[in-house]
This record gives C-alpha cells, structure tokens and sequence, in this order.
C-alpha cells in the first residue's frame, strides 16, 4: 500500500515538474528571440506615449532634425547610422485561412543593414532601393516554403519578387520581411513619414541624446535603448508564464498533499522504530530532520522522473525540433539549465512541505508509547 501510495506522490511530482520545465524552455526560448533583436550602443525613437512601433508617428522634418545629432555614429563615409522605418501586417500565406499567422512587413533603407549589425544575407541579394523587391527572415522561410527565393508574392496592389533571404543573430526580426521603404510607403500610404527609428549612437551618448529630444520644443518623441524596448516587449511572456504557473500551482497542491499522506502512512508503520531511535538518544530534531528529509529524497526522485519525461515530451511532440510562434513571433524551444534547476528546486519545496507536518507528529510521539508498539 505505501509502494502504491509513494508511486502515485512521485508520479504528481512529476507531472509538476515536467510543466515546469516545458514551460521555463517554451519561455525561455521566446524571450532570447524577442531580446536578442536588441543591439548593444542601439536606441529607438518613437512618438511621446507610444510603446509600440506600429503606434508611433514620426515626421521627415523631425527624422532631419534628429538624423544631425552629434550623439549619433557615422559610417567611414560620414554617414548617420540612424534608420528610419515603417511596419505594416503581413500574412505570409493568405490561403490558409482563419489559422494563419500574422507577422511584420518592414520598410527600410539600405542604411539598416549597419544600424542592425547582425543581418546577414543567407541567400540572394537585397532588395534594391526602388525596386518591389523582398528579403525574407530564415526563420520564416522555413515555416513557410512559398517565401522561397525567387517567388513572386502579391502584396497590396503590387507583385514583389522575392530575391533574398536573411538571418538576425536567431532574433525575432527573422519572423519578418524586409523591403524597399519608399516602395511599402506607395503601397500604405503611411504619410510622409515614418513609425520609429533605429540609430547607432557614440559611446557615452545617451543621456546627452535623450536630452537633446526633450529639451527640443520641435520633437514630441522618445528614446530608449533597444534592450530596455525589447524587454517590455516580453512583458506579455510574463503573462504566459503566470497561466502556466497556476495548472503547475494546481498539481503541487495535489502533490503537497499526497507527499503527505505517504509521510503520514509512514509515521503510522514506523511508531516503533521511532521510540527505538528515541530509545538510543536520538532526539525529537533528529527524528524531525530524517522524516522530512526522506520526504526530500521521495520529491527528489519525482523530480528527476519530470525533467526526464519532459524531454521525451519535448521531443517527441516537436517542441525541441521544431518553429513555434506567439503572435508575429517564431522561436524555438530553449532548454536552458534554469529549466532543470527550476523543476528541481520545485520538488524539493513540495517534498519538504508535504513531510514537515508528519515528520513534526513523528517527532512528538513518547518514548514510552512508540516503544509499546515494538
């Protein structure tokens, strides 16, 4: 009965921490991609109160004014290393219907390429500037083959060629597709300007950048570094990460209360081995530590049992092999060691919670009593 009792607790244990674990590598995964479009020396500019680069509105006259900061980098021909850019929706495949995914068309210049030091061209060439040309994130391309290179796709009013393919240090900007600014401007007519601007700064310059936008009447907008940009960008896996936590809290309830059953169970078969260890001068701690630490080593063992089936999980159900997407976002699963340290350090917590109030009993019996039942 306590072998039966024992497995079940263990098998629960397991189930907690294999949630655990999927979920810390299914976040884990989609908040490097999103911070790893992020740039060291990188800031963004959008319109005061926005957060969002599709919600942001800036002006050519506000971009030329900005664009002759001092704070800015220069290219080895004096060129500012500021990019100007417009995002708009893209379906990257129309005939799936209702489930197909929505991700970001995003207007540049050449001047990009430098701001967003990590692109890198895996195949064909760049879109020329002009031209209704496409470059497509590797990332898309392989969850969508029709993206191929040297397709054509029809977007808007216009048939684009699609003529090359590029990689983003595995960032979420691999999720996109890049083309010609002025071209996606005739297409959507944002107006005569722009959603935000990427720009390279000096080493040192940020505060005095920022400055020079708040203190100038003519520029109603925000900087911000592209690290602290992209992290509230990921304020949304947070959320995710808390529906996960509330099924895992669910079962490690179940699993508290079955660890302690099993140490109850136990203090009942073994009231006579107590008062023998009583008997040899084994105090109420020591009687204590061993009942919790045996509940410990029950969790332990549970845990181990969750990593290991997560993985079989894992990759059994695709999760470790292949793209996965949030919104306009494609990732892939990470298993990171805060994974394994994370279900770990769960079973523990549930073992010495679910064997603190028997071992505590345990630890109360007479000597006298628990030796009558020798």
């Amino acid at each position: 009965m306590r072998r039966a009792t024992s497995a079940m607790t263990g098998f629960v244990i397991a189930l907690v921490v294999m949630i655990l674990f999927i979920l810390s590598g299914f976040i884990a995964g989609l908040r490097q991609t999103v911070m790893r479009s992020a740039a060291r020396d990188n800031f963004i500019v959008l319109s005061r109160g926005t957060t969002s680069e599709p919600d942001s509105f800036i002006s050519r006259d506000q971009y030329e004014i900005i664009k002759s900061r001092p704070q800015i980098a220069t290219d080895a021909s004096g060129q500012a290393l500021i990019s100007p850019e417009t995002i708009t929706g893209f379906n990257p495949n129309p005939d799936e219907g209702v489930g197909s995914m929505f991700t970001q068309l995003r207007g540049i210049y050449p001047v990009a390429h430098q701001v967003h030091r990590d692109m890198k061209l895996v195949q064909g060439r760049w879109p020329a500037h002009g031209a209704a040309e496409m470059a497509v994130g590797r990332k898309l391309l392989a969850r969508y083959p029709n993206l191929a290179v040297g397709n054509d796709f029809r977007f808007g009013k216009r048939t684009w060629k699609i003529v090359g393919a590029f990689s983003d240090a595995d960032s979420a900007r691999e999720s996109e597709v890049l083309v010609d600014l002025d071209v996606l401007g005739q297409e959507v007519h944002f107006g005569n300007g722009f959603e935000a601007l990427h720009v390279v700064l000096r080493p040192g310059m940020e505060d005095a950048f920022r400055d020079s936008l708040s203190t100038d009447s003519r520029l109603k907008l925000d900087a911000m570094s592209e690290h602290d940009f992209y992290a509230r960008q990921t304020n949304f896996v947070d959320q995710l990460r808390a529906l996960g936590m509330v099924v895992a809290l669910i079962l490690a309830i179940g699993a508290i209360f079955g660890a302690m059953n099993t140490m109850y169970t136990a203090v009942a078969r073994r009231t006579s081995e107590i008062g023998v260890l009583r008997a040899l001068g084994f105090n109420r701690l020591n009687v204590l530590t061993s009942f919790v630490g045996e509940s410990v080593l029950l969790a332990i063992g549970g845990g181990v049992a969750g990593e290991i089936l997560g993985i079989v999980v894992a990759a059994a159900t695709g999760l470790s092999s292949n793209l996965l997407n949030v919104g306009s976002y494609l990732f892939r699963f990470q298993l990171t060691p805060s994974a394994f340290l994370s279900g770990m350090i769960a079973a523990v917590i549930i073992g010495a919670l679910g064997g603190l109030l028997p071992a505590w009993r345990a630890s109360r019996i007479g000597v006298i009593d628990s030796l009558r039942a020798v």
